[in-house]
């Protein structure tokens, strides 16, 4: 009996599917809204992994160290604004049942920006740091970056956005409205991938200059 109450108490409902919950970018009944929702979420995610790279794995690298390195976060930031921006405008569009050419013209232009704003965003870090990783010295990091310490990253930022949207569905009583989740999932996604990428890169070594 104490199962099944617990079970009703923390379960979607009959009426709503959990994948809703802990997924709020698939969005139930709004189809149109699930691919921008999905396409802004990777433009954010992308960015903020880039951005916690330059800000913190690099940070021992005398060559991308001070103005260089933050030129290199100015520029990630002013070459992601607009495609995220945009494609914000299409989620909400989609959200709330726009048509017509003009908002076919800001879905073009969104996609349009989007894809080669993220490619020249992943081989502008890529080339920044080509160049310059151990250009100071031949010898390898003491103590390198994890092959799984990334995954492991996203994985726990994944589970953190589906738990924040749960808990979010559970305080507001089942009422908290898809977009409401939608954010929170996001935004506890992102600040997860920081807080615990974050610390591990900073205290992992990209070269050695010594013997």
């Amino acid at each position: 009996m104490i199962s099944e109450r617990w079970t009703e108490a923390i379960g979607p409902g009959p009426d709503t599917e959990a994948r809703h919950i802990l997924w709020p970018a698939s969005f139930p009944g709004t189809s149109r809204a699930r691919v921008p929702a999905h396409a802004l979420a990777g433009l954010l995610f992308v960015t903020a992994l880039c951005q916690v790279f330059l800000l913190f794995y690099w940070a021992d690298n005398a060559q991308l160290r001070g103005e260089y390195r933050h030129a290199a976060l100015w520029q990630t930031l002013v070459l992601m604004t607009v495609p995220v921006l945009l494609m914000r405008e299409v989620l909400r569009g989609a959200l709330r049942g726009w048509k017509g050419g003009w908002f076919t013209l800001l879905t073009a232009l969104a996609w349009i920006l989007s894809v080669p704003a993220t490619l020249l965003m992943l081989l502008g870090n890529a080339q920044q740091t080509r160049g310059t990783y151990c250009s100071g010295g031949i010898h390898p990091p003491e103590r390198p970056l994890a092959d799984w310490a990334v995954p492991l990253c996203v994985a726990l930022a994944l589970a953190a956005g589906s738990a924040a949207a749960w808990l979010v569905w559970l305080v507001s009583r089942r009422r908290a409205r898809p977009e409401d989740l939608y954010r929170v999932w996001l935004a506890a996604l992102l600040v997860t991938l920081v807080t615990t990428l974050a610390p591990w890169l900073e205290s992992v070594q990209t070269c050695r200059t010594g013997a």
